[in-house]
């Protein structure tokens, strides 16, 4: 099967370029908004003036605008397009393909082809109507997060579309659930973290169960108040660079209504001083948020002292609390809390 190839637009794509954008609009918020407002809102957004307009901007300015489409067995099945608006910001318009074509990755390299045209961006920026569960889901996996919210999606007061803005800072690595065959990737990135620290080690069976199978992190569960099993949900997520590498996890559980706890935060060594940690975490408070949670708790290990720091920063306060693993590298920890 041939892989869709990804280009700036070209005149003759025009029409196909509005055909998706037609077609994607209307499989996407039919539901949400009525076919009618869908067919009012492409009819104004995406006509073929406003198209033939953005690819000369785009043509006029290579370096501040991207115009994208990807094509396959010589027909155009998505399109994308971002532009710069200020010196170290993208401003992501859209990326839509085709029902037929997604679910293939084919979102994920639009997405890395706009960000790769804008090499000095350092933050962008996105429009998603609330109800777009499938486009949400995608740009919090890849670290979007919700920042404000309004009700003119696009700066059409007309439409009256609400809109959530969601943000990420760059570069932009992939956040994906764990999986099972992440196991060896998990205990190396663990390796590596506790070869910082002596008398921390690396323990598979014992000490670190959850990690010989990631996959499984929701099939955990706690006695509930009948002492039936009540699943412990949350996520266990890792975080990819640009070849696939695992550079970071992070994971939380709901151990009791409204607390959610926070796992196994580790970010490579040749990864840090990015700012990844704290997106990380932030990233797991707004989905605990979501959980309903209303605070999160934390042990850390009492010589992991530049991620107390780290706690301290993102407003975790230490309760005084302590408590002994009684495991092969000796574990004393501390209790961090903070209220969401």
């Amino acid at each position: 099967m041939n892989t869709p190839v990804i280009r700036p637009v070209r005149q003759e794509d025009l029409a196909a370029v509005r055909d998706v954008l037609v077609r994607t609009w209307h499989a996407t918020y039919d539901e949400a908004l009525g076919a009618a407002k869908v067919a009012e809102m492409t009819a104004r957004w995406h006509s073929p003036e406003v198209l033939q307009r953005q690819m000369d901007d785009m043509l006029a300015q290579p370096c501040q605008r991207a115009f994208l489409v990807a094509e396959k067995d010589g027909r155009v099945i998505a399109t994308a397009s971002a532009q710069l608006r200020a010196e170290d910001r993208i401003e992501i318009s859209r990326i839509y393909i085709l029902p037929e074509f997604q679910r293939d990755g084919l979102g994920r390299r639009l997405l890395q082809k706009l960000l790769a045209a804008f090499p000095a961006a350092r933050h962008a920026r996105l429009e998603v109507e609330p109800r777009n569960a499938r486009a949400l889901g995608f740009y919090r996996r890849h670290g979007f997060l919700p920042v404000s919210s309004g009700v003119a999606c696009g700066g059409d007061t007309e439409a009256g579309i609400a809109h959530l803005v969601l943000e990420a800072s760059l570069p932009l690595w992939t956040l994906r659930p764990a999986r099972d065959e992440d196991a060896q990737d998990l205990f190396g990135l663990l390796a590596l973290c506790f070869a910082e620290y002596p008398g921390c080690f690396v323990d598979p069976h014992e000490d670190l169960p959850d990690l010989v199978k990631p996959g499984h992190w929701l099939e955990r569960t706690r006695p509930g108040p009948d002492g039936r099993p009540v699943p412990l949900g949350g996520a266990f997520l890792v975080l990819e660079d640009a070849r696939g590498r695992i550079c970071a996890s992070i994971a939380y559980d709901l151990p009791e209504p409204g607390i959610a706890e926070l796992h196994r935060l580790y970010v490579r060594p040749d990864c840090r001083r990015q700012g990844i940690a704290a997106r990380l975490v932030r990233h797991v408070e707004a989905l605990a948020r979501s959980d309903e949670a209303r605070r999160m708790i934390l042990w850390s290990d009492t010589r992991f002292t530049s991620a107390h720091g780290l706690y301290g920063r993102l407003g975790y306060e230490a309760t005084g609390q302590t408590r002994d693993l009684g495991d092969i590298s000796q574990t004393s920890e501390y209790h961090f809390i903070k209220m969401l």
